[in-house]
């Protein structure tokens, strides 16, 4: 199982949500954290955030809520989470901080990297295509 953050996870359930209802409404912050179970002012955040990166719409009033701002398939999970886990993009040296890169690479140095990029590229591969129904 890939790992992210509690931000990036929360990302990634409003965005399947809005994937299951694509076409046919818009979703509320306060509909998508009571089916995904997360607070309503965490995926409130976490949409305005993603609204900024252009990945949802979102417009108030009583037909207001969040949609989509691209079709599923063209939102992949890397876009998503990107947008909150950049700071994951480091390698963690297992032999401590000020290792890697400044001194020769640690035994695992290569390992770690080679098992970062293939996860990003899994990530970057998977879309929101995989949340539709007619997907899945």
């Amino acid at each position: 199982m890939l790992s992210f953050g509690k931000t990036g996870s929360v990302a990634v359930a409003a965005m399947s949500y809005l994937a299951q209802v694509h076409g046919k409404r818009a979703a509320t912050a306060v509909e998508i954290a009571g089916v995904r179970g997360y607070s309503a002012a965490h995926v409130s955040k976490v949409l305005t955030q993603l609204s900024v990166a252009g990945l949802v719409e979102g417009r108030r009033g009583p037909r207001g809520g969040y949609r989509l701002a691209r079709e599923p398939g063209s939102i992949s999970l890397g876009e998503i989470i990107g947008q909150f886990e950049q700071h994951r993009n480091r390698i963690l040296c297992p032999f401590g901080k000020g290792w890697c890169g400044n001194r020769e690479p640690c035994p695992l140095h290569e390992e770690m990297v080679a098992l970062q990029e293939h996860n990003q590229g899994t990530l970057r591969g998977m879309t929101l295509d995989a949340f539709t129904e007619e997907e899945g």
